[in-house]
């Protein structure tokens, strides 16, 4: 299945000198929806949380081996997913995502 979404890249800046801020950009990519697993984990809550083992395959263009590790998110079904694992398939990367982000976003 073909994908259309953003994956969210995330910066340390220093802003002051000691006072460091996350930056969060958003960079448009085109890929592919290689897997699709839905997960509803209710052990231990009344309301069930919500997952995915989804993954989708995007170019590493413009997203090289040394940016992975400022990948945080990926934009999948209007809402914003944490990436858990990120695999090199040269030319692209594999993006699994796991729980929806709670994380900075940009403004």
């Amino acid at each position: 299945m073909r994908y259309s979404g953003k994956l969210g890249l995330v910066e340390q800046l220093e802003v002051r000198p000691g006072i460091w801020e996350e930056v969060v950009t958003e960079v448009p990519v085109l890929g592919t929806v290689r897997q699709r697993t839905e997960v509803l984990n209710g052990e231990g809550s009344v309301l069930p949380e919500y997952g995915t083992t989804t993954s989708i395959s995007v170019p590493a263009r413009g997203v090289g081996p040394q940016d992975n590790s400022m990948i945080r998110y990926v934009t999948y079904k209007g809402l914003r997913w944490q990436i858990t694992t990120i695999v090199d398939e040269p030319p692209r990367i594999v993006c699994y995502i796991g729980e929806v982000y709670r994380g900075p976003t940009p403004e």
